[in-house]
């Protein structure tokens, strides 16, 4: 078991890098919480290895978060009422928890399929 004080310095971290790099730092802690929480389905596995594919997910959250709150509220079935982040922080969740186990691997997939193509 890690320690309970990895998390809270991840997250600072997360949210230091959000300001940094203009990203929004709640959708990097969104997603890297996401991404802990899908590792602690996983065999046991380093330390490193949890920070790194959490500071993975975290920005992969954060970059596809935000285009596809765009989408949503930009449909006609979209309440003007509701703000835009009431989807946001769980879809970062959402996409944090699967980017090692669906869009990892289905990007290696077109990749591949790309490859062949030219190939």
């Amino acid at each position: 078991m890690s320690e309970p004080t990895t998390p809270l310095l991840a997250t600072g971290g997360l949210t230091l890098l959000g300001f940094a790099t203009g990203l929004h730092p709640m959708l990097l802690v969104a997603g890297f919480v996401g991404c802990w929480w899908y590792n602690s389905y996983l065999p046991e596995i380093t330390l490193g290895q949890r920070i790194a594919s959490g500071i993975i997910a975290a920005l992969v959250a954060s970059w596809v978060t935000p285009p596809v709150i765009t989408w949503l509220t930009g449909l006609a079935w979209w309440p003007p009422t509701v703000p835009a982040l009431t989807v946001g922080f769980p879809g970062a969740l959402a996409v944090g928890f699967l980017t090692h186990k669906v869009l990892g691997p289905q990007l290696l997939r077109i990749a591949q399929k790309k490859a062949e193509d030219i190939a």
